[in-house]
């Protein structure tokens, strides 16, 4: 069926940069950089004073500045799902004055997706104050509004998971252990319930992926990005025989292309890939589940879809 639609880590770890490797999922797409447009730039160091009557740097002196990098950081948000609302991710290059752990929360409180089929769950007036692994817990401190109430259990529930599948995946890209549980904590103090009615004062770790994630996941091309009229599409997905269909759809929804390949394993998240070749236009790719019952069977195909342009 054709489916449309349109820490610095404080405690034991250092952060360093790495590849965006998520330990739950194997194979080559995970190290794949994030092709949307160019995040915000780190602000310039400020060169010194060439005026030769300047004073010479004191013990007082103002210390230089923080040298900000950028790192491309796994982010989960969540989608709307045939079967429900679901964790979906997208790979974001972000400057990393705190590390990437820290980034890749931020950017998940406080950054909106840039796919408009996700969205986040959590609001920017919560905030990241660290993220330390101390005696196989990964501790999460948060400060600001935790004030959530009134959330449906199965959202808040879901909201904890997109923090803990973040934090986690976040951990497993500079080389860290990302199968650790999580603790939250509130101003540096634990907290016994968050979101209202979900129970987090003992440590939570990452609920099966085949209950909470959407089944298929793009990876490249990101969301508006620019390529070359020859290039590749990557994701994962946990479909039946392994079999992910896809389209190629014109900018006024009419297809251009289809076909179908093959993630490397059947019913668990492994890489799936296939080349395209374009002219010049913006185009959306859609992946979706093979339905041999025809719907007959369970909910409809999950699918994801990106826009981009070809030169």
């Amino acid at each position: 069926a054709v489916v449309t639609g349109t820490a610095v880590i404080a405690g034991g770890v250092v952060v360093l940069g790495g590849s965006d490797v998520d330990s739950t999922v194997t194979g080559p797409s995970e190290t794949t950089l994030d092709t949307t447009s160019s995040p915000t730039q780190p602000p310039e160091t400020p060169t010194s004073d060439p005026s030769p009557t300047a004073p010479p740097p004191t013990s007082e002196s103002t210390p230089p500045p923080i040298d900000v990098g950028i790192a491309t950081v796994p982010v989960y948000y969540v989608t709307e799902t045939p079967a429900g609302m679901r964790l979906a991710r997208e790979f974001r290059s972000v400057p990393t004055p705190a590390g990437p752990v820290v980034a890749a929360v931020e950017t998940m409180l406080a950054e909106d997706p840039r796919d408009p089929e996700y969205q986040r769950l959590w609001e920017a007036s919560t905030d990241v104050e660290s993220v330390e692994v101390d005696d196989g817990i990964i501790e999460i401190d948060l400060s600001g509004s935790t004030d959530y109430t009134g959330a449906a259990d199965d959202v808040a529930r879901l909201a904890i998971q997109e923090l803990v599948y973040t934090v986690t995946a976040a951990l497993s890209s500079i080389g860290e252990n990302g199968a650790l549980p999580v603790q939250l904590l509130l101003d540096g103090e634990p907290i016994d319930n968050i979101w209202g009615n979900v129970d987090v004062s003992a440590p939570v770790g990452r609920a099966p992926q085949l209950e909470v994630r959407q089944l298929v996941q793009i990876n490249n091309p990101g969301e508006g990005a620019l390529v070359g009229r020859s290039f590749t599409v990557d994701g994962d997905a946990a479909v039946y025989e392994a079999t992910v269909l896809w389209q190629i759809l014109d900018d006024a929804g009419n297809e251009v292309q289809s076909g179908f390949t093959t993630a490397e394993a059947c019913c668990e998240f492994s890489p799936f890939e296939f080349s395209v070749e374009l002219e010049p236009g913006t185009y959306t790719v859609l992946v979706s589940e093979s339905d041999p019952s025809g719907g007959a069977e369970g909910y409809p195909p999950m699918f994801d879809s990106r826009t981009f342009t070809v030169e």
